[in-house]
């Protein structure tokens, strides 16, 4: 295949985990239902994220070990995966036998917590595409 399924199917993990995110901040000052979208959401976001993280381990595969970039991937990797432990923890935290409940301040933090190593993540991934052009294939129209 010619284009990297790798950043086709991240966007459903940051999606759900932003929005899951926000709506447990939110669910500090309102009701339980945002709570429980909340807790769908990261269900979904740490599933898929196990899709994009196994696409991306691919990627990674292909990049050169004496190329610049590989530390950086690297550390995109690390971060990826520190913000999926967290997500998962604040899931498994919510998680009253297999029903979702309100989750507490610690559930809550660890969310945060993990949009925060995912944002680093995004942004060393975004250093990897544009700065060192990794998965960008490059045409020669001579």
């Amino acid at each position: 295949m010619k284009h990297p399924i790798h950043p086709i199917l991240v966007h459903f993990p940051i999606a759900a985990w932003i929005i899951s995110t926000l709506g447990d901040i939110t669910s500090l000052f309102t009701n339980e239902q945002v709570s429980w979208v909340a807790g769908v959401l990261l269900v979904i976001g740490t599933i898929t994220a196990l899709f994009a993280m196994v696409t991306g381990l691919i990627e990674l595969s292909k990049i050169d070990s004496q190329n610049p970039a590989m530390k950086i991937a690297n550390q995109h990797m690390m971060y990826i995966m520190i913000s999926w432990s967290c997500y998962a923890v604040s899931l498994f935290l919510r998680l009253d036998g297999t029903q979702l409940s309100q989750p507490g301040v610690f559930a809550i933090t660890m969310s945060v917590a993990g949009l925060i190593f995912l944002c680093i993540a995004g942004w060393l991934g975004g250093k990897l595409v544009y700065e060192h052009g990794i998965g960008v294939h490059q045409n020669n129209h001579n």
